[in-house]
């Protein structure tokens, strides 16, 4: 793949109505990216992985796809590598602009009562997945650029599915009838949850998301409708049968139920359910089960560039589809992979004529390691200064308890006076504005102090009596306050050849510094002491012949209940000939630890 020279041509949106916004602007052309093979799923050690996965050989050996990076990106990659209109199916569930944080609720295993004053009380940890804040030009523009790769990437039979809510779904209907064209909208969908809990004062209580359901051509789009009848209630099917309903005919014609309909009655995910992840926006299987089956045909392939939790990929799975899953958070994607290495380890139990369901590889997209560590980072700063989020501030982080406003340097580098003058030109936007600010730096340029000085001088005095100036700066660096950023979890792992054929791992010790922090900050926790290490562990990978470049996924230890440890011993098979076992032990927030040695 040539990146400095290869060019995609996308087409234009031509459709009507418009919704203009400023910087609105169509993509014309695209480039991909190279996407680097890091890992792939293969217990079986039978299938052959691409290390570029172009569309026209994977097509002869299929294996699924597991994207990280930004996926406008990664869409842009796929449109060079072929698959351009191969695409069956489209589901996304993007942001839905509603100014809050999506958490993960993060609960050590094992020890469901730690840090709970009572039982019915938040998890322990809360870990932010992503800042759904935007200013509307913005989110227009990212939802637009968007739509129209994918529209690239659908089949001339295929169909595309948005989920969002009340907030942006009328504005995001504007934008897919200028793509896809008002004429190839197919149904608007409610999904209708019942869900008791919840409370309002001068409102109707929301129990409803709407998902817009396109195609690429109304003249030939897939569409399933006996794979989505709604079954008969059993008192109608007894009826029918002895003649005494109206229905008894139309019962007999169509004996697997009666039409589909546009509203959907499907709870949310019970919180004891097998399925459930813990993410915030984590949708029924259920949900993607209709769209599935309603849109698509064995073997088809499905798309979700969105994947979060991975629901789409799972229950592509289990469906015997082709699926591709992309984002932009590592968290994502370690969530996903191990609810995909589940699936595919009970299907590879139940072998049909000894062929093996499809597995998995993970390419990477440019590099989005540091997001999990940035994001922990910044919680525990917030949580450590007193800080409380300001959801409808679009430049600053939040307010100190004392009252200043907050701005959180991004800790990939020092505080620099180029941060310092973005922040003033955010001022003089806000004439009104008299509050002291506080930044915080993981580290800062020398001149930053002496900067920092003359400024404070030259504010005008708030307080005349007291002497006391507005709009003064105060720097916290985070290194001269004792503060531990992201101090890396640690592990000791025994790795010993045993016969000629076996090797024994063994976890003698782990460490998240990360967790235990966030344990002693946690406010109102009962401070309890974390009697197993393996508490802190989520899930443990071995790969017995690593290559020092991808690492194949041999063996996985992915519990099946949080209430189960991870067993942190192991024998498993190893060539006679010197090999490396590497190790792979990813923690509750998602930081992984490498361990590897020659045996």
């Amino acid at each position: 793949m040539n990146n400095n020279t290869n060019k995609v041509k996308v087409s234009s949106p031509k459709g009507r109505p418009l919704l203009y916004w400023v910087g609105k602007k169509p993509i014309e052309q695209v480039q991909g990216y190279p996407a680097q093979l890091i890992e792939v799923f293969d217990p079986k050690k039978k299938d052959k992985f691409l290390r570029i996965p172009k569309y026209s050989e994977l097509e002869k050996n299929w294996h699924n796809l597991l994207f990280h990076g930004d996926n406008k990106e990664v869409l842009a990659t796929l449109l060079e590598l072929g698959f351009r209109g191969k695409v069956d199916l489209i589901y996304i569930d993007p942001p839905f602009a509603s100014n809050k944080d999506y958490i993960r609720k993060v609960e050590l295993r094992g020890l469901k009562d730690l840090g709970r004053i009572e039982e019915d009380s938040e998890s322990i940890i809360q870990q932010t997945m992503y800042e759904d804040i935007w200013k509307r030009d913005e989110y227009f523009q990212f939802m637009y650029e968007r739509l129209i790769l994918l529209k690239e990437l659908l089949a001339e039979t295929g169909s595309i599915y948005v989920h969002l809510d009340y907030r942006m779904v009328h504005y995001i209907k504007v934008l897919m009838d200028e793509i896809f064209g008002e004429g190839n909208l197919v149904n608007e969908i409610v999904w209708h949850y019942k869900d008791p809990s919840g409370s309002v004062k001068r409102e109707y209580l929301h129990k409803h998301d709407t998902i817009l359901f396109y195609c690429k051509n109304k003249e030939n789009y897939k569409f399933n409708v006996d794979a989505v009848r709604i079954p008969y209630k059993e008192g109608t099917i007894k009826q029918a049968e002895s003649g005494t309903t109206s229905f008894g005919r139309i019962v007999k014609v169509h004996p697997s139920g009666r039409l589909p309909e546009d509203v959907w009655e499907i709870a949310i995910i019970n919180s004891q359910a097998l399925e459930r992840t813990n993410y915030s926006t984590q949708k029924p299987e259920y949900l993607l089960e209709k769209i599935i089956k309603g849109s698509t045909d064995e073997n088809d392939l499905i798309l979700d560039c969105f994947v979060g939790s991975g629901t789409t990929c799972a229950v592509t799975q289990k469906l015997g589809r082709r699926w591709i899953g992309v984002d932009v958070n590592k968290g994502a994607i370690q969530v996903t992979s191990k609810r995909l290495q589940q699936i595919i380890k009970e299907q590879q139990k139940k072998l049909i004529d000894g062929h093996a369901s499809k597995t998995f590889a993970i390419y990477k997209v440019n590099n989005y390691d540091l997001q999990i560590l940035k994001t922990e980072a910044k919680e525990l700063v917030i949580q450590q200064y007193g800080i409380t989020k300001i959801k409808t501030d679009p430049f600053f982080d939040g307010l100190r308890d004392s009252g200043e406003l907050v701005k959180i340097i991004d800790f990939n580098h020092p505080l620099t006076l180029l941060d310092l003058q973005l922040i003033v030109d955010e001022l003089n936007k806000r004439p009104d504005e008299d509050r002291d600010i506080v930044v915080i730096s993981l580290g800062r340029e020398t001149k930053v102090d002496a900067w920092v000085e003359e400024w404070n001088k030259k504010q005008p005095y708030k307080d005349t009596r007291t002497k006391k100036r507005m709009r003064q700066f105060i720097v916290f660096d985070l290194k001269d306050k004792n503060f531990v950023s992201y101090e890396p979890s640690k592990a000791e792992v025994e790795i010993k050849r045993i016969g000629k054929d076996k090797v024994k791992i063994k976890i003698t010790s782990f460490i998240s510094p990360t967790i235990i922090k966030r344990l002693e900050l946690e406010p109102g926790l009962l401070q309890k002491k974390i009697p197993d290490f393996r508490s802190m562990i989520d899930v443990v990978l071995v790969d017995t012949n690593y290559d020092g470049e991808i690492f194949k996924i041999g063996f996985s230890d992915v519990p099946e209940k949080q209430s189960d440890l991870v067993k942190g011993e192991y024998e498993l098979e190893v060539s006679e000939k010197p090999t490396k076992v590497a190790v792979k032990i990813i923690d509750m927030l998602g930081e992984e630890v490498w361990v590897t040695k020659e045996v």
